[in-house]
């Protein structure tokens, strides 16, 4: 066994720590199966190598048999080799160094002794004290190893250097910048001894990338005394520890603050932390300390450094101001308040703070800042209808400390303004809704809400407490003989002035019974008008009748044609059409919008009987050099289907003569006597069966 003998206090104390973060920080190791797990960075010029394996026996076997390594060529100068070349970088397993090598390494490094001590020291072994049976001695052995197995596995992650003593790194420097490697890394165990997954990685020259700076590196400050910390999940693949430097000649000079790295071993699996910190203890206090951290990679290179931080050392401020009177003026506006605070103090203090609130607790904010440490007393106006005050002690280190509060409360007699703007809704379920405006006196406590249900009875409060806002809701009994309900409101402030009460808002309980339908008593379709005749509804509330048409047997719906307010009870409808037959049908709207049943349809179709337009123009041209007669008509009718033409011979009846086409508008007649008299008459005819005036006119031929 190797002797520990400067390093074995910190080896013990190191071990103790370990063992406990292992314990809580890992997953059950015997659920991991063995496997190598390989990592790997690239040089400017090398490629080095860093693996481990998952288990505790394979561990075990490893340092027994070794690990090999084989390196495959798979791309060069660009281009994937359509045969990987194969080498074999190790004529022997690696293995950990022998016993003897390690000795003089573990006397000048902790992370060495460790390893050593897990590899080939005695002190792990777990005896009982008593005497046991064999599975008791079973365990123990199988926790001994584990803890073995998880001491090496740090130290060796902590320095490189003793990575490479352990067997677990291999640094490869035949290498070219234009190939890539597949580097694939074995353990010596015989098969059937234990089979151990291989590990691999894939890299080349081109991966090498500068080690980055540490990031948000941050530094707080207090007596003789920094708490440094700083975000080491964005760089945990680049670092696993961490070299803390200060300067005492403002950054000109850093020195190492440990003479180990410094490692998180605090990492928790449920809800971690991302960041590490470091508490310093300062020689002294108002001197600036400088700080900086570096990075340390799992391949033991150290990383630039990150940006400075730097402060002092600052006294805590320890005590507390008392205000001992806060005293109202004459003005009824101001006060003054007074404390004290200990002479002691003096030294960490910085001045004081006057805070105000409005409320005992919370939202004090600062009303008079940078008041001398020297002062004990300071005056206030403006007062508000209630005040709360502390004073407030800033030390040097910008720490504070508050005294307990004191209320002042100008003498205040005058009520606050009346509400107005008083509003409100009922809805079928006899919800009442009420708003008004809102008052806007500093002092204003709240409001007291009153109803009544009959407009010369004594108002009942339906408020327990004043309320703060300006809409409350309440609820009525809508099933009641008495049809309207009412509302008036006071308001308060601070002191409970009352102010006198809003004007009354008299609301009108819903009506959710429908009132009786209409009943119609005649109707008469003549001239192109139907007549509605009716009797209105008998409901007290009844506003007015609401009279629906529709075609019979059409697939439109009902159409509103008249809106007709109480007590008219006809209609004329001078938009029906003659022929169509049509259903026409009514309700009776109350007051509350609620409608009657419909009353049973009206059939009623319109005769075209109204009278129609005469013929714009009817003339006739005599030519009796061509023997004939023209005559021309002009009439613009909608829905006229054709024109009849009548002819008389003088001293004879007319008979039909022709009959037209709507779109004709001219005839010629050459069945025609000389030195004759002849009568035209023309008549227009509508889809309807009406018939326009006959239009007359006689000629000379």
């Amino acid at each position: 066994m190797i002797e520990l003998k400067k390093n074995s206090k910190f080896i013990i104390i190191l071990l103790v720590f370990v063992s406990s973060w292992t314990i809580q920080a890992q997953e059950p190791i015997g659920e991991e199966k063995p496997e190598v797990k390989v990592i790997g960075r690239a040089t400017k010029d090398a490629i080095m190598l860093r693996w481990g394996v998952t288990t505790p026996l394979a561990w075990k076997y490893a340092n027994q048999y070794g690990f090999t390594i084989e390196r495959k060529t798979i791309v060069r100068a660009g281009v994937i080799l359509q045969s990987p070349e194969v080498e074999k970088l190790t004529a022997t397993p690696i293995l950990p160094k022998p016993m003897m090598e390690w000795e003089e390494f573990s006397n000048r490094d902790n992370n060495a002794a460790i390893a050593a001590q897990a590899i080939y020291g005695e002190s792990f072994n777990v005896e009982l004290e008593q005497g046991g049976d064999d599975i008791i001695s079973i365990i123990n052995k199988a926790e001994a190893l584990e803890q073995r197995f998880s001491f090496a596995l740090f130290a060796a992650d902590q320095n490189f250097e003793v990575a490479k003593y352990s067997g677990l790194a291999f640094i490869d420097t035949n290498v070219k910048p234009d190939e890539q490697y597949l580097y694939r890394v074995f353990t010596a165990i015989p098969p059937e001894k234990h089979q151990v997954k291989f590990g691999g990685v894939y890299i080349g020259l081109a991966d090498f990338q500068p080690l980055p700076e540490p990031k948000d590196f941050v530094g707080v400050f207090n007596n003789k005394s920094v708490m440094l910390s700083w975000n080491f999940v964005l760089l945990k693949r680049q670092y696993n520890n961490y070299i803390i430097e200060r300067s005492e000649d403002n950054g000109n000079t850093f020195n190492s603050l440990e003479d180990v790295p410094i490692a998180n071993l605090g990492e928790r699996e449920k809800n971690p932390s991302d960041r590490m910190f470091y508490v310093d203890s300062l020689p002294r206090n108002d001197k600036d300390y400088y700080y900086r951290i570096k990075g340390i990679s799992p391949f033991g290179e150290v990383g630039p450094p990150s940006k400075t931080v730097y402060g002092s050392g600052r006294k805590a401020l320890v005590y507390n101001p008392a205000i001992t009177e806060a005293k109202l003026q004459p003005d009824n506006n101001s006060a003054i308040i007074t404390w004290e605070f200990p002479d002691e103090g003096l030294v960490s203090l910085s001045h004081f703070e006057l805070n105000r609130s409005d409320l005992v607790k919370g939202n004090y904010r600062v009303v008079i800042p940078k008041i001398s440490k020297g002062s004990r007393s300071t005056s206030f106006a403006n007062l508000n209808s209630v005040n709360y005050f502390t004073i407030t002690a800033v030390g040097l280190d910008g720490s504070r400390r508050v005294s307990f509060p004191q209320m002042v409360q100008p003498v205040d007699d005058v009520p606050p303004s009346v509400p107005i703007g008083l509003t409100g809704t009922i809805d079928s379920t006899g919800v009442v809704q009420l708003n008004w405006q809102l008052n806007t006196e500093a002092d204003f406590l709240g409001y007291r809400v009153f109803r009544a249900n009959l407009d010369n009875e004594e108002y009942t409060q339906i408020t327990f407490r004043p309320i703060p806002e300006s809409k409350i809701i309440d609820t009525v009994n809508i099933k009641t003989l008495n049809s309207k309900v009412y509302y008036k409101v006071q308001s308060f402030d601070q002191r409970y002035n009352p102010s006198g009460f809003s004007e009354v808002l008299e609301l009108k309980k819903p009506d959710i019974i429908p009132p009786t339908k209409p009943v119609f008593t005649s109707f008469e379709a003549d001239k192109g008008v139907v007549t509605l005749k009716w009797i209105t509804s008998s409901s007290l509330d009844a506003a007015k009748t609401l009279i629906y048409r529709k075609e019979k047997g059409g697939e439109l719906p009902w159409e509103l044609i008249a809106d007709i307010g109480l007590p008219e009870n006809s209609f004329e409808d001078i938009t029906a059409k003659p022929i169509v037959v049509y259903l026409y049908t009514m309700v009776t709207m109350d007051e509350s919008g609620l409608e009657s049943e419909p009353v049973t349809p009206l059939t009623i179709s319109l005769p075209d009987n109204k009278p129609k337009p005469d013929i714009d123009r009817f003339s006739a041209l005599v030519n009796r050099e061509e023997k004939k007669i023209g005559l021309s008509w002009k009439y613009k009718q909608e829905e006229v289907t054709e024109f009849s033409l009548y002819r008389a011979e003088e001293e004879k009846k007319p008979t039909l003569y022709k009959v037209f086409k709507s779109d004709k508008g001219n005839f010629v007649d050459t069945d025609l006597r000389i030195n004759s008299k002849y009568t035209y008459l023309l008549q227009a005819s509508f889809s309807s069966g009406a018939k326009s005036p006959i239009k007359k006119i006689e000629v000379e031929y």
